[in-house]
C-alpha cells in the first residue's frame, strides 16, 4: 500500500505568508504580556521593547524570524540524529532526544504514522460506566487508568490523564501535592511513564527528582524528561507569572518546554476563525522567543487548540470545523513556512460522557485533521479536558485504527499483485476460501475492539453490540488479566521519600501558585 502523500491545505501560499506578517506586527504592537523580569530583562538584550511597568514586551521582527530560523535548524538536526539508518515512518514519537517524553499533546512529525497514544490531560473527574456519572478521582481510579494503558500496546507513555484529588477515604488530597502523588503513582506503577502535570515551580525539583530515579541517572533524565508537562498562555496574548516561572526554573534546568494557547473564538479573539489562528500562533512565538532568549540552546516544541463561542450557551466549545480549521492554520504554517511540527487540538471534545457524540467529535477531528497531514491519537479525554474515561479510551483506539488505515492509503507494490491473483480466478471467481486472503487479511482489514461493523436490521441484536458497552466490556477484561507493573522496591522506596519531603514542605501552603 501506499501512504497518502497529497494533504488538505487550509490556507494557500499566500495566505500563509499573510498569516506570518500579521502575527509578526502582533508581536510588534500590542505584543505580550510577559510576567517574567528575567525574561524581560533577557527579551531587552535581543532588542525588545520592556514595559517593566506593565509586563509589556514588544517583539522586535527581526529577533522573532531569528527564532524561528533557530527552531527550523535544530528541527532538521533532530530528525537527522534520530532517522540515521532508519526510514522516517518507522521512527517512533518517543526516539527525538531532548524533547518533552511522548505525550497526547505531542505533533506528530511523520505525517501517515503508526498508533501512538498517551494516557494524559490531567481531567479533574473520571467517568464512572456503573453509576453513569462524572466524579472526583480516588487513588483506585488513578490505578486502573494506569493499568489499563499496561494492557494496551498502542498507548505508548502514561502520565496523570485524570487528576488524583481525592484519598480512598474521601478525604482531599491537599492542592499543591496532587501534581507529586499523581506522578510518584504513574512512576511506581507504570512501565511506560511519561508528562504528568506541574501546577507551581515549587513542585519541580521533587518532580526532576522523581524523573531522575525512574531513568536512573539526571543524563537519562534529560534525553526525554518525563514528570512534567506543558505550559498553557492565557488568551489574548498573556504569559502568567506562575506559568512564567515554572518555564523560566525549567530552562534553567535544560529542559524542553511545552507551549500550549488556547484561544477562543469570539471569546477571546474576533469571531473570524483566523483571528484565533493569529493569536495563537503569535502566544507560540512569543513564548518561544523568550524561552530562547534565556537560553538558546533550550527545546522548544507546541499545540494550538482552539474553542469557539457557543452562542447559546455562552461557554466554549471544542468540536466545531471552526475550530479545526483554526488549529490547522498553525499547523500548516509551523510545518510549510517554519519547518517545525505544531500539533493541532483532537484531544478535546465537548460530549461529557462516551456515547454516539464523542465517536462522531472525536471522529470528525481526527479525520479533518489526519487529512491536512496533522495526524495524533488522543485517548480517553472528553467533556472539554475535564473528564478522563477508560471507555473513551477504548473507543479512541478503535478510531485511530480507522484513522490510520485510511491514511496508508491504496495501491502502491498491491497493483500487480492484484491482477495477478485476479487472473488466477478469472471471471466469477471468489477469494473468500483463497492462501492469499487467509494469509493476508489481517494486514489488510482493519479490526476493533468495541466500534463493530453490523450488518443486523434486527435492532435487539444489534442493540447488544453497543459500543459503549463493549468497551467497558473490554476495559473489565483487561483490568483482570493484566499483571500490574511495580518499580524495583529501592526505586519505589526513594520515590516514597521524594514524596515525604514535597508533603512536608508544600501541604500547607495556601494562597496563589508560584
Amino acid at each position: 500500500m501506499k501512504p497518502i502523500t497529497d494533504f488538505y491545505r487550509v490556507l494557500s501560499d499566500s495566505e500563509i505568508e499573510l498569516l506570518h506578517e500579521n502575527i509578526i506586527s502582533l508581536l510588534e504592537e500590542p505584543g505580550m504580556k510577559i510576567e517574567n523580569k528575567p525574561m524581560q530583562e533577557a527579551l531587552l538584550k535581543k532588542g525588545a521593547v520592556v514595559d517593566f511597568a506593565n509586563d509589556i514586551v514588544s517583539f522586535p521582527k527581526k529577533y522573532v524570524e531569528e527564532v524561528i530560523n533557530i527552531a527550523s535548524l535544530e528541527e532538521k538536526e533532530r530528525i537527522k540524529k534520530a532517522v540515521i539508518g532508519q526510514a522516517m515512518e518507522t521512527v517512533p514519537e518517543t526516539s527525538y532526544d531532548k524533547m518533552l517524553t511522548f505525550s497526547w499533546h505531542t505533533p506528530f512529525r511523520e505525517r501517515t504514522p503508526q498508533i501512538q497514544a498517551s494516557f494524559g490531560g490531567g481531567a479533574p473527574l473520571y467517568y464512572d460506566h456503573s453509576l453513569k456519572q462524572n466524579r472526583y478521582a480516588t487513588t483506585v481510579d488513578f490505578m486502573r487508568m494506569i493499568k489499563l494503558a499496561e494492557g494496551l500496546d498502542e498507548v505508548v507513555t502514561v502520565g496523570n490523564a485524570v487528576h488524583y484529588l481525592k484519598e480512598d477515604d474521601g478525604s482531599d488530597v491537599a492542592p499543591k501535592i496532587v501534581a507529586i502523588k499523581g506522578a510518584a503513582m504513574v512512576a511506581a506503577h507504570s512501565s511506560k511513564p511519561g508528562c504528568t502535570t506541574i501546577i507551581d515551580r515549587r513542585q519541580l525539583p521533587y518532580l526532576m527528582e522523581m524523573g531522575r530515579i525512574v531513568k536512573g541517572s539526571a543524563s537519562e533524565f534529560i534525553k526525554n524528561p518525563i514528570l512534567v508537562n506543558i505550559h498553557d498562555t492565557e488568551p489574548p496574548l498573556r504569559l502568567t507569572r506562575p506559568e512564567a516561572a515554572i518555564i523560566e526554573d525549567m530552562v534553567k534546568n535544560g529542559i524542553s518546554i511545552f507551549i500550549l494557547p488556547m484561544p477562543l473564538i469570539g471569546i477571546s479573539s474576533p469571531v473570524y476563525p483566523i483571528s484565533a489562528s493569529i493569536i495563537g500562533a503569535a502566544e507560540i512565538l512569543g513564548v518561544w522567543a523568550a524561552v530562547k532568549a534565556l537560553r538558546e540552546d533550550n527545546p522548544v516544541e507546541a499545540r494550538c487548540v482552539c474553542g469557539v463561542l457557543n452562542p447559546v450557551t455562552g461557554a466554549a466549545n471544542f468540536s466545531t470545523p471552526e475550530t479545526v480549521l483554526a488549529d490547522l492554520a498553525v499547523a500548516q504554517l509551523f510545518r510549510q513556512k517554519y519547518g517545525v511540527p505544531c500539533g493541532t487540538g483532537i484531544g478535546l471534545i465537548d460530549a461529557p460522557f462516551p456515547g454516539p457524540n464523542s465517536i462522531y467529535e472525536r471522529t470528525f477531528k481526527a479525520t479533518a485533521s489526519s487529512l491536512a497531514g496533522e495526524p495524533s491519537f488522543p485517548v480517553g479525554i472528553i467533556g472539554g479536558a475535564v473528564v478522563f474515561s477508560m471507555e473513551q479510551a477504548i473507543l479512541d483506539l478503535d478510531i485511530a485504527a480507522y484513522q490510520k488505515n485510511l491514511m496508508r492509503g491504496i495501491g502502491g507494490e498491491h497493483f500487480s499483485q492484484s491482477l495477478e491473483l485476479i487472473r488466477q480466478k478469472g471471471i466469477g471467481g471468489l477469494f473468500i476460501d483463497t492462501d492469499h486472503t487467509a494469509q493476508n487479511f489481517k494486514s489488510c482489514l482493519t479490526f476493533t475492539r468495541a466500534i463493530k461493523n453490523i450488518k443486523n436490521t434486527n435492532v435487539s441484536e444489534a442493540l447488544k453490540s453497543d459500543p459503549v458497552e463493549l468497551a467497558h466490556s473490554k476495559c473489565l477484561e483487561i483490568l483482570k488479566t493484566v499483571k500490574p507493573y511495580h518499580i524495583e522496591e529501592d526505586k519505589a522506596r526513594a520515590i516514597d521519600n521524594v514524596v515525604k519531603a514535597a508533603a512536608k514542605e508544600l501541604s500547607s501552603i495556601s494562597g496563589a501558585m508560584e
